[in-house]
């Protein structure tokens, strides 16, 4: 045991290596799921247009009167915009998200980077509940002087 290294860093570090490669598999499928969500909102949306449509068609044509003076396709054609917007936005955050978390895996495992794995472990606190316990123990974990030094962070004397 060279600098108080022993094996229960060692398990520890694995386990954390684990659950990072577990949480960017979780990240990368919140990516298809908020692809899924997004097409079927999408259309949904077109599916009210086309109601909307009908009802004012229906609805002119028995009175009389003019349509409204705003279009519905003009609304939602914007809405439509939105939603791609956010649902694209959304999946790219999932991405990096995912990529982030396996990139952490990497440099767990090769015991580089500690001050990048110890900073992201803070924001792994944000995605509750698996994130949350993910970062409280890589926090944990990564805070020991033993890991430091496996690490190769200098320690103060």
């Amino acid at each position: 045991m060279q600098g108080g290294w022993n094996e229960r860093d060692e398990e520890h570090l694995k386990g954390l290596v684990v659950g990072h490669y577990i949480m960017a598999g979780l990240s990368a499928l919140g990516a298809v799921q908020v692809l899924v969500y997004g097409l079927v909102g999408r259309k949904l949306l077109q599916q009210l247009d086309d109601d909307l449509n009908a009802s004012f068609g229906d609805l002119t044509d028995a009175t009389g009167m003019a349509g409204p003076s705003m279009d519905a396709a003009v609304v939602f054609d914007g809405l439509d915009s939105a939603v791609m917007i956010l649902m694209v936005s959304l999946a790219v955050l999932s991405v990096v998200t995912a990529i982030g978390f396996w990139w952490v895996a990497r440099m767990l495992g090769r015991r580089q980077w500690w001050a990048f794995c110890y900073l992201t472990g803070w924001g792994e606190l944000l995605f509750f509940p698996f994130g949350t316990i993910l970062g409280i123990f890589t926090l944990i974990v990564l805070s020991r002087p033993s890991v430091k030094q496996r690490f190769g962070v200098a320690l103060p004397d």
